[in-house]
């Protein structure tokens, strides 16, 4: 991870706005640069609109697995601006995932991946997880919980070790032995970055129900519309079959056309934002069918369906700005899911600075994934029924009651946050 002084960040802010000003000044700009005035002028306010926000967030993470053609160029130069050193690689240029070609998934994490990425460790075991080595075959004795999600669940930027999923399954176990309890605990991360709700859906039908999930636990995002969007455009441009009749009916019906798909030379769609604009009134609509279709199959497997809605760090999952969005994501989650664990204000009174990668990147960084850990856990034993189901009462044990858990005496006292400062 790559420190940051204390106090350079208005300093850095400061400097950008005023080489935006002097480089850029009033006069118009080419189409492509609109991006980069957009990022800039954002520094000049505290908050950006909801809009601003949205198309921010699906451009960044374009960026991230490195999807953006030659028009990623000047948010390119914006960042470079707010520091971002030349080492810093997104996620397809990281050697640690593959293309897969005329595959519905588009990439994968590469089997026994082992690089060091921002100074910190990516490892995947043999399974192409982000996580310790497991074997197919479920130990006698053991409770296995998958994980379906994106790239804050993957761990981006933090170690496999530092990442939230892996501490969880820390504490599971510790809790289980304080209990008295013989199960044993292994929480199997199948995140990747960028995925989409409907590649989850697709990972866990593939890949995860071979490993007989005792629960799977899906991570929601304030983001997946957004991803669900540069998925799906993946597909058109790939060429790739839309595999789901949801998702086929939702394209038929937004009133796509063989000329709204067509491709430039460089086989990108020539009308990428008409396309965006027909689909939009229908990503909910997919999401919905999406998690329909993942609670059939973990309930046909007789494992229940658990959602964490995990928040991104700074502006963008801030109080203000997620409810809107975050009701629409409880609406169509609380008609699928066995539990609900809403995490989403995490962060809220903590400073960004002391828990994000860096400025330029809104992943947690190790710190924020112990924040999300320690939330996560609390949330497991606030909800009594997941609790009793994780931790049944059994003849032998210690009586120890949800209430008198305390997360704290298993793992440690957590490290202090700086608070988030009050303007």
């Amino acid at each position: 991870m790559i420190s940051q002084p204390e106090g350079n960040r208005p300093f850095r802010l400061c400097f950008v706005q005023t080489l935006a000003v002097l480089a850029l000044g009033l006069a118009p700009l080419p189409a492509g640069w609109a991006r980069a005035r957009s990022m800039i002028d954002s520094t000049r306010s505290n908050e950006m609109n909801r809009s601003d926000r949205e198309i921010n967030a699906g451009g960044y993470y374009q960026g991230l697995i490195g999807v953006d053609g030659p028009e990623g160029a000047p948010a390119e130069l914006a960042l470079r601006l707010l520091g971002k050193p030349t080492d810093w690689v997104r996620f397809r240029a990281a050697n640690v995932s593959r293309n897969i070609d005329n595959d519905f998934l588009i990439f994968e994490l590469r089997p026994n991946a082992n690089q060091t990425i921002f100074r910190q460790p990516f490892t995947t075991n043999a399974f192409g997880m982000r996580d310790r080595p497991y074997t197919l075959e479920k130990p006698a004795g053991t409770y296995r919980i998958v994980v379906l999600g994106s790239s804050m669940d993957m761990g981006w930027g933090v170690s496999t070790e530092s990442a939230y999923v892996n501490q969880l399954e820390g504490w599971l176990n510790a809790h289980a032995a304080k209990r008295g309890l013989a199960r044993r605990f292994e929480v199997l991360n199948f995140a990747v970055a960028a995925y989409s709700p409907e590649q989850r859906l697709e990972i866990f039908r593939r890949k995860a129900a071979a490993f007989h999930p005792d629960l799977v636990l899906f991570s929601a995002t304030l983001l997946d519309t957004r991803l669900m969007e540069i998925h799906i455009c993946d597909l058109f441009e790939c060429r790739v079959n839309l595999t789901y009749n949801f998702i086929a009916k939702a394209v038929t019906n937004a009133g796509i056309t063989p000329e709204d798909l067509r491709r430039d030379s460089n086989d990108r769609l020539r009308h990428k934002d008409l396309v965006k604009k027909k689909l939009r009134p229908y990503y909910w609509e997919i999401y919905d069918a999406t998690l329909r279709a993942l609670a059939a199959e973990c309930h046909s497997t007789g494992a229940p369906l658990a959602c964490a809605i995990i928040p991104r760090v700074g502006k963008a999952d801030a109080p203000d700005a997620r409810g809107p969005i975050l009701a629409q994501l409880h609406e169509v989650l609380k008609r699928h899911v066995d539990n609900l664990l809403d995490i989403t204000d995490t962060f809220d009174d903590v400073d960004p600075e002391s828990v994000e990668i860096a400025a330029w990147d809104d992943h947690p960084n190790a710190e924020g994934h112990t924040l999300l850990f320690r939330a996560l856990a609390r949330a497991i034993v606030d909800d009594h029924a997941l609790y009793e189901t994780l931790f049944p009462k059994q003849e032998g044990a210690h009586p120890e009651s949800a209430t008198s858990l305390k997360i704290d005496d298993d793992l440690g006292q957590p490290t202090t946050s700086r608070q988030k400062t009050k303007k």
